[in-house]
């Protein structure tokens, strides 16, 4: 039996195995309000905030990582590794780049991801001791970093 190009179809689902199994977990802290009530909804609001926004990130991982394996065109034993890497350390990129050859146009890709991975770590960083300063500047640094991700790759495509 002659062995071919490996498909990457099973490599998306596993991925989308656990990222959903990851929201599931993350809805599993949601707790319920003491009563019936709006007040006591309202307590729980930096709750349900909190949840939004790892849904949010949890979102932006998933659709940059669906946009990253379209341009995957053997699930090579790297990349497989590199999948599992980036489910746990949310990494993936440059095992997919090894793979793109003299392609202009992702090289040319993985030079943007790579510039926005590095600005992205620059202001999780800076986030860290606003913290201490003053947390809505921290809370506004993360969701500023993360809108960085929020469109995989707006350049347009042919």
């Amino acid at each position: 039996m002659a062995f071919g190009r490996r498909s990457t179809e099973r490599l998306a689902a596993f991925s989308d195995g656990v990222i959903a199994i990851i929201i599931t977990i993350m809805v599993l802290e949601l707790k319920a309000p003491r009563d019936a009530s709006m007040a006591a909804l309202l307590e729980l609001w930096p709750v349900f905030v909190s949840y939004a926004l790892s849904y949010l990130f949890v979102g932006i991982v998933w659709v940059n990582h669906h946009h990253l394996l379209r341009h995957v065109e053997d699930a090579s034993p790297l990349v497989i590794w590199a999948n599992l890497a980036f489910l746990f350390f949310v990494f993936f990129q440059k095992a997919i780049a090894t793979q793109f050859g003299d392609n202009t146009e992702l090289k040319n890709m993985d030079r943007v991801a790579t510039r926005r991975n590095w600005i992205a770590l620059v202001l999780y960083a800076l986030a860290i001791p606003a913290a201490w300063l003053h947390p809505a500047v921290s809370l506004g640094i993360i969701v500023g970093t993360g809108v960085l991700y929020f469109i995989p790759d707006a350049r347009k495509r042919t």
